[in-house]
């Protein structure tokens, strides 16, 4: 057989993975961008010895369709001060240009929204001792301070950039499931409890990273004020932190 013949079919084929890698940005949704510097992978802003660095383009996490529901934005915190700093979600908010706000939500709220009760989970990846069926929702216990028995809060995964090396007083893992310790949590919640922001409080010379979870922002604004204030342990705010953010499509 003439190895021509399979000249057609294989520029064909390399034509359509050149569309398809094409298309690919077009299908990805809305994305961030630092407004003063689009090209920037992120922003810092300092005031009053704390740091805040935003990476508004960062979720390769699960569910990767999360943007459809709510707008992940990385954040770094860093407490240069000598006290401690309280991180809590009502202290983040973001407003676009038609002064529609939108808060930080929970990560226990958003795996809950996502794949609570009313979505079905995902099948069982471990084996549950003297339990069938499907697995039941995530649970989160009360906060900022629980006796957990089981480890302080360092979730780390191998070869990856997510680690998280403080312990308390900053939270430790709050999220518990019925059946623990003989299985593991849904894959499809995992991500957005393990990568998501705590709140809690945050030592001198320490630092904290995780997503905020804001409120779904990128479907009809074009420009983002995120602003953040973060207050002292007795709860003294201190300066206000804001970058603006543009919503590319």
């Amino acid at each position: 057989m003439n190895p021509h013949q399979y000249a057609p079919s294989l520029t064909l084929r390399i034509l359509c993975c050149a569309a398809l890698m094409a298309a690919l940005p077009a299908c990805a949704g809305p994305r961030l961008e630092v407004a003063a510097a689009p090209s920037a992978p992120s922003v810092a802003l300092a005031d009053a010895g704390v740091r805040l660095v935003i990476l508004p383009n960062t979720w390769r996490g699960t569910p990767t369709d999360l943007g459809k529901y709510y707008t992940p934005v990385e954040v770094r915190i860093e407490n240069d001060r000598t006290d401690e700093i309280q991180i809590r979600f009502g202290d983040f908010l973001a407003v676009d240009e038609a002064q529609n706000q939108y808060r930080a939500v929970a990560p226990s709220e958003v795996a809950r929204a996502l794949f609570g009760r009313g979505r079905p989970l995902s099948a069982p990846r471990a084996a549950v001792a003297g339990r069938t069926g499907s697995r039941p929702p995530v649970q989160a216990a009360g906060g900022p301070w629980w006796p957990y028995p089981f480890w302080p809060y360092r979730p780390w995964r191998p070869l990856s950039p997510y680690y998280y090396p403080y312990f308390y007083p900053y939270y430790p893992y709050p999220y518990s499931f019925p059946y623990y310790p003989y299985g593991w949590a849904p894959a499809s919640s995992y991500d957005l409890l393990t990568l998501g922001l705590r709140e809690g409080r945050v030592l001198p010379g320490a630092r904290v990273q995780g997503f905020l979870y804001l409120q779904q922002a990128t479907q009809k604004a074009n420009l983002l004020t995120l602003s953040w204030t973060p207050v002292t342990a007795d709860g003294i705010p201190l300066a206000t932190l804001s970058t603006q953010l543009r919503i590319v499509r």
